[in-house]
Order: C-alpha cells, then sequence, then structure tokens
C-alpha cells in the first residue's frame, strides 16, 4: 500500500495552481493572522451588531452543542448583542468585550428578558477561498426576569436561584469575501451555575441560535 506522504505530493503535483491559491495570489486554504477580507481602504472594522433567534434544547451545555441530535423545546428567544474588539493579541487571536439582551418565550415558558455582558476571545478564522469560517467564545454573566420552565425545574432539584448565572456563548461565524462586513452565526446560548457557583445551580438553560452579525 502507498504511504500517505507520496499520495498528498501527488495530488499537489497534479493540482491546477488556481486550485490551491486565490485569485489574488493568497493561498486557497489558510489561516488567517490578520482580518483576510479588509477593504480596499483599509478600514478597521472594530464594533459590530448580532441580532439572533433560537430554541431551547434539553439536556446539558455537551449535550447541545451536537445541535443535530437535541431535544428541542416549544420555547424560544430573540436577541440583539452589541460588540467591540479591544485588542489584537497575535497568531490571528482578537479579545474584546459584548453585551445584549433578549426575551425569552414558547408554549411551556412565560415571557421572561435576559440581559449578559461579557468577555469574548475570537480568531480570524480559517480561510477556504471567498470564505472565512472564525470560532469565538464569550465569557460572563447573564440575569434574567424569570426563569424558564427548564430552568425552574432545575432550581427546584438543587434549591437553587437562576436569576444571575453564568454565561457562555461558543459560536462558528461564516463570512464571504463579497460581503465583509456581513457574517452568519451559529451559536449555542449557555447559562450556567458554574457547578454550584452562581446561584446554587449546574445547568442553567441551553439554547442554540442562528442570527446575522454586521461588522463596522
Amino acid at each position: 500500500m502507498f504511504g500517505a506522504k507520496p499520495l498528498i505530493s501527488a495530488i499537489l503535483f497534479l493540482a491546477p495552481a488556481s486550485s490551491l491559491h486565490a485569485g489574488d495570489g493568497a493561498p486557497f486554504v489558510y489561516i488567517a493572522t490578520q482580518d483576510p477580507f479588509v477593504s480596499s481602504e483599509g478600514q478597521v472594522r472594530l464594533n459590530d451588531v448580532h441580532v439572533f433567534g433560537g430554541v431551547f434544547g434539553e439536556g446539558s451545555f455537551g449535550d447541545n452543542l451536537q445541535f443535530w441530535n437535541v431535544d428541542y423545546t416549544d420555547n424560544y428567544l430573540v436577541g440583539a448583542a452589541f460588540g467591540r474588539d479591544f485588542r489584537e493579541l497575535g497568531a490571528g487571536f482578537v479579545f474584546g468585550g459584548v453585551a445584549g439582551a433578549a426575551i425569552r418565550f414558547g408554549d411551556d415558558d412565560e415571557t421572561t428578558g435576559e440581559v449578559w455582558a461579557g468577555l469574548r476571545l475570537r480568531h480570524h478564522g480559517l480561510v477556504i477561498g471567498d470564505l472565512a469560517i472564525a470560532p469565538a467564545v464569550t465569557v460572563g454573566l447573564s440575569a434574567v426576569t424569570g426563569p424558564t420552565e427548564i430552568e425552574r425545574l432545575r432550581e427546584i432539584s438543587r434549591d437553587g436561584d437562576a436569576t444571575l448565572l453564568g454565561f457562555v456563548g461558543p459560536e462558528l461565524s461564516f463570512r464571504l469575501r463579497q460581503i465583509p462586513d456581513l457574517e452568519l452565526v451559529y451559536q449555542l446560548h449557555h447559562r450556567s451555575g458554574a457547578n454550584g457557583f452562581f446561584g446554587d445551580m449546574a445547568e442553567g438553560s441551553n439554547a442554540n441560535t442562528i442570527g446575522l452579525r454586521y461588522r463596522f
């Protein structure tokens, strides 16, 4: 059997140059260490607005990361967040902050409000031709005007209080070179007791969300 290295070398030798490099001479696939789609004017986008909607799921944080295999409820949230980049850390990482608000509602839930704020660490991501796929995570605090049904049941089981919990928001964003200011964003909206540190709670709630982020 042939080894992997000869096979890869043969593929690279036979592949046309256009498949390995973008039209501007940059590699077709690479990890970005700076914004890969900077405007021709060299504009730096420090601010962003993220508008999203999502569905709450049962189970834990880890269960809901497998968004294709979640027991979803008939309860939802719609929200928006403002973010700002503070500093480039090098190697493609960017440090910033986020603050947001959402409305939570559904068949089992009373309508409640949520506000959160946190620090964000993101990376400029993997570039594949005209597409950039970028990971990020926001960590902070979340406060609500009232619990969802899932949070209420978890309050009872732990004798806890879900009013003020930790917030964790891992995400993946997708951006095209042709529309550099707009991103499609998947984010898991997670409220956590951090194993009893906040509100004597373990899990709070989890919602898988899809939204659009505008950078300016």
